[in-house]
């Protein structure tokens, strides 16, 4: 079973109160999972990349070019959580 699935599944038992393996609610567990697999199905993030920089190449590896490694690296991942917190979407374990 898909993290997703497992996910919906818990969600639907505290939203309801119904055990989702139960076969009697398999109707409305199939209606909800289309409803939950389609609201994300939707899920789009607008990433505004870094610019690279060509210079951090000019140095060698001791140079800018590993200090720039590592400011490209950290622009990335905050562009990237930026987009994901402002998407409404929770972050798990981000350092």
């Amino acid at each position: 079973m898909d993290e997703s699935r497992k996910q919906f599944e818990e969600w639907f038992e505290n939203y309801t109160g119904c055990d989702p393996k139960n076969k009697i609610y398999a109707n409305m567990v199939e209606m909800y999972w289309q409803a939950w697999q389609a609201s994300r199905a939707d899920i789009e993030l607008d990433i505004d990349w870094p610019e690279s920089n060509d210079d951090f190449w000019k140095d060698g590896e001791e140079g800018a070019y590993a200090m720039g490694y590592e400011d490209g690296r950290d622009k990335t991942v905050i562009a990237v959580m930026k987009a994901i917190r402002a998407a409404g979407i929770k972050e798990k374990n981000f350092r």
